[in-house]
């Protein structure tokens, strides 16, 4: 290989980040978690963000690599996903700003994803001086019916950049769980994923 061909593909190396050194170890989530890979956890071809539906989100197109993992332990109440995608040019930064616009303005009224019925998502912005600069943290409370039930639950969804990495921390809970004891579960996380991204050097550049 020639030389400036052998500089190039390590120039490219070493600007793609190890995912797997980027998503949250189980530690950092709780005690007791173990990690669980996903059938859909690698690749572009799920996508990344869908809040108040798949619409007006151009990012996804400047995607360049994706891994999502989920957080489980026995007999625990509270589960965790946590998302790390690279974007080429500026997408993390765009992506960032098309779920803060679509949390903004998302009309309260029902929403069908593909498959699902139609329910209301109600976004209500959550803050933790501990994440990175221009994170976007929601809490998202879903109602509706299915299959003639009807159903009310809280899921929460962390988002940060760092350079061209974008952190989706997501949460879902039992019924048992007080919303108190999820919200603070899933800023934990979303700090410990602040974390990791500022210590990987692969990710780099500044976070917002």
């Amino acid at each position: 290989m020639p030389v400036a061909l052998a500089l190039l593909a390590a120039v490219v190396a070493v600007s793609q980040p190890n995912l797997a050194k980027l998503v949250l170890k189980p530690a950092a989530v709780g005690s007791g978690y173990v990690q669980l890979q996903r059938a859909d956890g690698k690749g572009t071809a799920q996508r990344t963000l869908d809040l108040c539906g798949t619409k007006n989100y151009p990012s996804e197109s400047l995607r360049s690599d994706r891994l999502q993992v989920d957080y489980l332990k026995q007999n625990g109440a509270l589960g965790l996903s946590n998302e790390v995608v690279t974007y080429k040019g500026g997408g993390a930064a765009n992506a960032l700003r098309e779920v803060a616009q679509h949390a903004k303005t998302c009309p309260n009224k029902p929403i069908a994803f593909e498959g699902q019925p139609p329910l209301v998502y109600h976004f209500t912005h959550i803050t933790d001086a501990k994440l990175l600069h221009g994170y976007v943290a929601l809490r998202i409370d879903i109602s509706g019916k299915i299959k003639g039930k009807a159903v009310k639950v809280v899921r929460y969804a962390v988002y940060q950049r760092f350079g061209n990495v974008l952190s989706g921390i997501y949460s879902y809970a039992a019924a048992s769980v007080s919303t108190a004891a999820q919200q603070a579960f899933v800023l934990h996380a979303a700090e410990m994923s602040a974390k990791a991204l500022k210590g990987n050097s692969q990710a780099g550049g500044v976070p917002a």
